[in-house]
């Protein structure tokens, strides 16, 4: 018995472009998640700064609050026991 081994110049085209179709949708298919991930990195860039932001500011209220409430002191009785303050 003889193995039926012929292919035509059509076979092989048609699975030459059958496999050009699948790269392509591949190819479509990376753009769209390299998008996806360029955007999340974007989102996440804009998250961190804003952490930034909000670590400086609770910072600089933690170093001005003590002197705000030292300023204060005399007026709002902090530290004195309720027997000092008459």
């Amino acid at each position: 018995m003889a193995a039926n081994d012929d292919v035509s110049h059509g076979d092989i085209y048609h699975k030459l472009g059958s496999l050009e179709g699948k790269v392509e949708a591949l190819l479509i298919s990376i753009g769209d998640r390299k998008e996806d991930i360029n955007n999340v990195f974007s989102r996440l860039q804009r998250v961190e700064h804003r952490m930034a932001w909000a670590m400086g500011a609770a910072v600089v209220i933690s170093l001005i609050a003590p002197h705000i409430f030292n300023a204060m002191q005399p007026r709002l009785h902090i530290s004195a026991p309720v027997e000092q303050q008459r």
